[in-house]
């Protein structure tokens, strides 16, 4: 029993020995990867070329999209297309049932005959109130009737010539209203207006639309279209950076469904003013797509747009990282014999990336671009494309 004790303790020294090795060993690899993270990190000062860029999102959209309506009314009896069909100029596209149409062109037209009929009249009780008044003014210069009959013609005349003006009025509105509904006649058979694509469709074969009776109003919307050869972003830059943005510059242009695709384009147009959204200023700026495969974009399609403002050649670039400020200064800090050494630098242009400096660095330098804590360094990488 007592053998058994000994053996037991002996055991349980061993088991502490070598946790202490494993304890000990841990702190040791822990202190060394602290080291290894501290590790000072460089980066070499180089010469050459700075793109400057604008970076805004917009939507891809058709150079322009057009609502097809139709102020008929009836069944619609033939759409044989769907979105995405490409159409032709004046090729009809939907078909309605042109009987309701035609029986209220049958009843214009009866309204015009009663018209041209009513002003008939009136021209003829006219003519007969010219000739009564023209005989009255000689029986009244005879002393046949009195000077009241004479008054009293007069008036009538007055009356005919009124009845006339009323006739012709209604004979006018009559021809307008005829005239809105043959259009109303035609628009039973809905054609392209020009070449395009449709892209939605507000109505289907069986559906009954009502006709538009007033000359106000804009018709049943029938289906949309655009021509889909000239493609747009409608792009939105802040008002900082817009200054910047002229027309002919060049762009590349993204999309979420081909991030490995860019497509080149150009700024076609910047909007005068500017637009409130969510309290910052911002201006549309018109991109058209330039690249021989965008057919790939469609019209809804969100895109991120770089516009070329300017290349600066020739330049001495740091990383925007190595730019630190210390004591309200801007420099940077140059790798002597292994150690980081200050020294002030004046920063230019900048893409995010890289920094234009000018000073006395010379490329080929090794610059710091690990944060440095000594002081009141700051790293200063945060800044936007542009001018530092």
């Amino acid at each position: 029993m007592k053998k058994k004790a000994i053996i037991a303790i002996m055991i349980c020294a061993a088991l502490g020995a070598a946790a202490l090795i494993y304890f000990y060993a841990g702190a040791k690899g822990a202190d060394k990867g602290s080291a290894n993270n501290s590790e000072v990190t460089t980066a070499k000062v180089e010469k050459g070329d700075l793109r400057l860029e604008v970076l805004a999102t917009g939507t891809v959209v058709p150079e322009f999209e057009v609502v097809v309506k139709s102020k008929a009314g009836g069944e619609i009896t033939s759409f044989p297309h769907n979105e995405g069909d490409v159409i032709s100029k004046g090729e009809t596209i939907v078909k309605l049932d042109p009987a309701t149409e035609q029986a209220r062109t049958n009843q214009a037209e009866a309204t015009l005959m009663a018209a041209r009929a009513r002003l008939s009249k009136t021209s003829i009780a006219h003519k007969d109130a010219k000739t009564k008044l023209d005989r009255a003014k000689g029986l009244y210069a005879g002393g046949i009737i009195s000077r009241q009959d004479l008054e009293d013609a007069g008036i009538l005349l007055e009356k005919a010539a009124s009845d006339v003006k009323v006739a012709e009025a209604e004979l006018a509105q009559a021809k307008e209203a005829l005239r809105e509904q043959r259009e109303r006649l035609d628009d039973t058979e809905v054609k392209a207006p020009y070449v395009g694509t449709i892209l939605k469709k507000y109505v289907d074969v069986g559906q009954v639309i009502s006709s538009s009776l007033s000359s106000f109003s804009d018709g049943t919307a029938i289906f949309s279209m655009a021509n889909l050869d000239n493609i747009y972003v409608d792009a939105m830059v802040d008002e900082v950076d817009v200054s910047r943005i002229a027309v002919g510059q060049d762009v590349g242009v993204s999309v979420d469904s081909l991030p490995e695709r860019p497509f080149a384009a150009v700024v076609e147009r910047v909007a005068p003013k500017g637009e409130v959204q969510r309290t910052v200023t911002v201006f549309k700026v018109f991109v058209r797509i330039t690249d021989k495969g965008k057919e790939l974009l469609k019209p809804g399609m969100t895109a991120d747009v770089r516009i070329l403002t300017e290349i600066r050649k020739g330049v001495v670039l740091v990383p925007s990282a190595a730019i630190k400020l210390k004591d309200k200064a801007v420099g940077v800090y140059v790798m002597n014999s292994g150690k980081p050494v200050w020294t002030e630098v004046k920063p230019g242009a900048t893409d995010g990336r890289v920094t234009e400096i000018t000073g006395d660095l010379k490329p080929g330098l090794e610059v710091v671009t690990s944060p440095m804590k000594t002081g009141t360094d700051k790293n200063n990488s945060k800044r936007r494309f542009g001018f530092f």
